[in-house]
């Protein structure tokens, strides 16, 4: 069976490097889970001492005891709210950061990647699998963190004052890890079945949705209809079997703990009953085993989360394996002869589907070409091999004499402009919009050719608005 991809070196890099930058925020939520854990042992112990010592301590003291108890508890509230500001605080900031590095390296695929996924694939798996991740790194992770440490108190507790009783938790513990660990790649593969299923069905959606022009011009309501409802079924038995079998391990580590509770209970009564243990040592006993209770439920519900987190930082891994474009060093910065020739070109953005079959022309510099066709017949696609977007699959395309490739993407910035069907407009400033951010161009020209398009009167209008 292939073996599930957890993370690489890159994906380590990315979160360690976002770790780093929020390290403030890190070393604060520590020292907060350290504080919480450390408040909550000290609870029990207070009336515990309060306990066994109700006949030989006067009402002074008892006062003191119970003053103490209330102040504590209110330390352990102020704790917890800082630790749930702090944990939401830090998982936000990490995922952004790991959020744009991913966006990033997705603007570096080559243009014919993206061309094979359907529209919007890339939004809702890189939006789905970081929302995974917020929720682990701003709950699940300081949640685990925090019974752990809770874990360890209570059986460093257990160990100071019982020894017996620590020595059987401990073993405990060790079996229930060792289960949880063992589990979790296999779940974590039907997990990650689930979330590719759910990446195709939600893609195919977005897309039907930006073509529902043409669904409806065509009438092809009912069976766009018919298909993603037999998609959305698919997704929701995959759901079902990732659910059910995740939910096995959890089931049994919280099974063994009910058992451990009883058996901790009884050796309690036991040791009472022949005066080696006191009234306050059993409410005490009592008392960790709640506490030890609260933290395995915990890890009992986050355990349960787990694999789909895995499952996201996988396929968050092969993103970061895939093949990014690079810019070869030696490539030319200025294209001095604006000259094109396409060389017997064949070119098709699915290989069985060809749009260019050996096509060949040629325009010299300065001079004017129409090229005129249907829709579809490869107008475009001219352009956009031209601009380096793609690579033809025989033929050759230069650019004063250069094969296209042999230019750097600054090159092309300097050279070539090609206007849209449908332009999209940016959020941005009017300039920005006009050069496409390309710096060398002044107010002054840019001024000039939204004059020359009859847009002055415009441009005036917006200024006085704003």
């Amino acid at each position: 069976m292939k073996k599930i991809k957890f993370v690489n070196k890159k994906v380590w890099e990315a979160i360690k490097k976002g770790i780093w930058q929020s390290k403030g925020l890190f070393l604060g939520l520590t020292l907060i889970l350290i504080c919480e854990t450390l408040v909550s042992l000290w609870l029990p112990q207070i009336l515990s001492l309060f306990i066994d010592n109700l006949d030989r301590k006067g009402k002074k003291w008892l006062v003191l005891c119970a003053l103490g108890y209330c102040m504590t508890v209110i330390l352990k509230g102020a704790v917890g709210i800082m630790n749930k500001y702090l944990s939401e605080k830090t998982g936000w900031k990490l995922c952004d950061l790991l959020r744009v590095d991913l966006f990033r390296r997705i603007f570096s695929f080559d243009v014919q990647h993206h061309k094979t996924v359907k529209e919007g694939y890339f939004l809702e798996r890189i939006e789905g699998d970081i929302n995974l991740l917020l929720g682990f790194f701003s709950t699940m992770l300081i949640d685990m963190a925090g019974s752990l440490l809770m874990v360890i108190g209570v059986l460093t507790a257990f160990f100071l004052r019982f020894l017996s009783l620590g020595f059987f938790l401990l073993a405990l513990v060790v079996v229930i890890l060792g289960m949880f660990i063992r589990s979790q790649e296999s779940i974590a593969r039907i997990w990650r079945q689930v979330r590719d299923a759910e990446t195709d069905v939600l893609g195919e959606f977005s897309q039907d949705i930006a073509a529902y022009r043409d669904i409806q011009g065509t009438g092809k309501e009912k069976y766009v209809q018919e298909k993603l409802e037999s998609e959305f079924l698919i997704l929701a038995k995959l759901y079902e079997k990732a659910s059910f079998w995740g939910n096995i391990p959890s089931t049994v580590f919280y099974s063994l703990l009910n058992i451990a509770e009883g058996v901790v209970l009884i050796l309690g009564v036991y040791f009472l009953q022949r005066s080696e243990f006191t009234l306050g040592s059993i409410y005490l006993i009592l008392s960790y085993i709640g506490l030890l209770n609260t933290p395995f439920a915990m890890l009992k519900s986050e355990f349960a989360e787990m694999p789909r987190v895995i499952a996201a930082l996988g396929r968050i891994t092969e993103i970061y394996e895939e093949k990014t474009e690079t810019e070869n060093p030696g490539k030319l910065e200025h294209v001095n002869d604006c000259s094109v020739v396409f060389d017997h070109v064949s070119f098709g953005y699915v290989p069985e589907n060809i749009v260019l079959d050996d096509v060949s022309f040629s325009a010299k510099t300065g001079e004017h070409i129409l090229i005129e066709g249907r829709t579809g017949s490869g107008k475009s696609t001219v352009l956009q091999l031209l601009a380096g977007f793609y690579k033809p699959s025989c033929g050759e395309i230069l650019i004063g004499g250069n094969p296209v490739d042999a230019y750097t993407r600054n090159a092309f910035r300097n050279f070539l402009y090609y206007i849209l069907q449908t332009n999209p407009i940016l959020e941005d400033t009017i300039k920005n919009n006009v050069t496409r951010y390309n710096d060398r161009f002044t107010d002054t020209q840019v001024n000039e050719a939204l004059a020359a398009v009859r847009m002055e009167g415009w441009l005036e209008q917006q200024e006085s608005t704003h």
